[in-house]
């Protein structure tokens, strides 16, 4: 965002006029600018200004300029009407994700619930969105404002509406529950339109969570449904092209663990701990899996990993996560870790292995949730990309921790399934999501 279209204390700038804090999540048929409204408004009251002020300038050719001026502006204004309604373009909503409330640790967790939000609503699209949470941080700040579960309707229409010039508000609250032994949280989740007369409740709930990962898996992916009618009964609709990319296009890994000598091919050496065995157990059959079995002290310290060999990815294209695993209770997540060959800073004994060295700059985290002692599947889509690095090449990371167990793997997949888009706007490279400091400014600060 720049300075100049950057919201202050004394600016009454809406949010949609912003064009430098809006992203358009919608298809690339669609073709409207939500800050162009805002713009082409202040280039009229600009010029319409000059008229006034300049009216009693002797210049004779001044009135000739400016209506013509005049003219040209109506004539773009018509060109880029005509154009959205030749494409039948429906101007898509403004939907603002709120950090949540969480006053046992500082609004640590309900920031990470608000960029959850946020990402979930990047990646399905469909909605105009703040092209960080940032922007909506910077506004909570100068409104010394955070909205929770008390917040009435009333309230959060001038939020909304007045504040950000949006439609629709995602807001709420999580408290962690005192004198249990694992993570129970209090949610409330909140989404309303308010783009008419009245308030209108799309989404609200109220639930106890048994564990930390029903959050996104459960009651935000059910919050999100019903944003996007795909509530019960309703099918979403599906991309064929994907889809198809999915069935037929080539596994980037070795995830069926049947060949290979001691370990799988195409993954790490065997670390303590992990195993490949047949199924069923007492059998001679081909199909082999790995195994994860560990006593107490692992699972409550370090856990169990095991990671596959790199392979290629593509910045800004959206891959697809699978494989089946069952535990016997033990707590599973899946790791996808990106990185990017940047320069060496230490010397090695080989000249050329230290010309380059490969280092994490995108992770997608899976929670996986599922019944004990049967076979799951896990399946998600995810993106790499960084504000300043480009991710070239990536591994699978299998792990499990407390309680102790065992925990079995098979069938990982990992597919690109949605190549990078053509149309992409050149990077604004910073050193993270969160900080608008550009990575210029640091090194010339150096």
């Amino acid at each position: 965002m720049t300075k100049e279209t950057r919201m202050t204390n004394d600016s009454s700038s809406k949010f949609v006029a912003d064009a430098a804090s809006v992203r358009q999540q919608i298809p690339i048929a669609i073709c409207t600018d939500a800050g162009s409204v805002g713009h082409d408004r202040g280039n009229l009251e600009l010029l319409n200004h000059e008229a006034a002020t300049k009216r009693s300038c002797p210049d004779p050719g001044f009135e000739f300029r400016h209506s013509f001026v005049i003219a040209c502006f109506v004539i773009s204004q018509f060109l880029a009407t005509s154009l959205a309604f030749s494409q039948d373009a429906a101007p898509s909503r403004v939907v603002i994700p709120f950090d949540f409330e969480s006053k046992f640790d500082d609004s640590r967790y309900g920031k990470i619930v608000g960029d959850m939000i946020w990402k979930k609503l990047d990646r399905d699209g469909g909605f105009i969105i703040p092209e960080s949470m940032l922007d909506v941080r910077d506004w909570s700040e100068r409104r010394n404002a955070l909205p929770n579960d008390q917040t009435s309707l009333e309230q959060m229409k001038e939020y909304v509406v007045e504040d950000f010039g949006a439609n629709v508000g995602v807001w709420g609250k999580v408290e962690r529950v005192a004198g249990f032994e694992l993570d129970v949280y209090d949610l409330w989740i909140k989404i309303a339109d308010f783009s008419g007369a009245q308030p209108q409740m799309i989404h609200e709930t109220k639930a106890r969570t048994k564990t930390a990962s029903e959050i996104p898996h459960l009651y935000v992916k059910q919050a999100l449904d019903k944003l996007y009618g795909r509530g019960p009964g309703v099918v979403a609709q599906v991309d064929a092209d994907a889809e198809k990319r999915w069935a037929e296009g080539p596994n980037l890994v070795m995830g069926d663990f049947d060949k290979g000598n001691i370990e799988p091919l195409g993954w790490d050496p065997l670390p303590q701990y992990v195993t490949r065995v047949p199924l069923p157990d007492d059998s001679k059959s081909r199909n082999q899996v790995v195994r994860f079995q560990f006593p107490t002290d692992v699972a409550a310290t370090t856990g169990v990993l095991y990671y596959s060999d790199y392979f290629p990815v593509e910045e800004g294209a959206t891959h697809r996560f699978q494989c089946r695993w069952r535990t016997t209770g033990s707590a599973v997540k899946v790791f996808i870790k990106c990185y990017d060959e940047l320069p060496g800073k230490f010397r090695a004994s080989d000249p050329q292995a230290a010309s380059s060295r490969r280092r994490e700059v995108y992770r997608s985290q899976q929670n996986l949730t599922g019944p004990a002692k049967t076979w799951n599947v896990q399946t998600e889509d995810f993106t790499p990309k960084h504000t300043q690095f480009s991710p070239k090449w990536g591994r699978v990371m299998l792990y499990a921790y407390w309680p102790a167990g065992a925990v079995d793997w098979d069938d990982v997949i990992v597919k690109q399934i949605k190549p990078s888009p053509t149309n992409q706007d050149p990077k604004v490279r910073r050193p993270s999501l969160e900080t608008k400091v550009l990575s210029e400014e640091v090194d010339a600060a150096k």
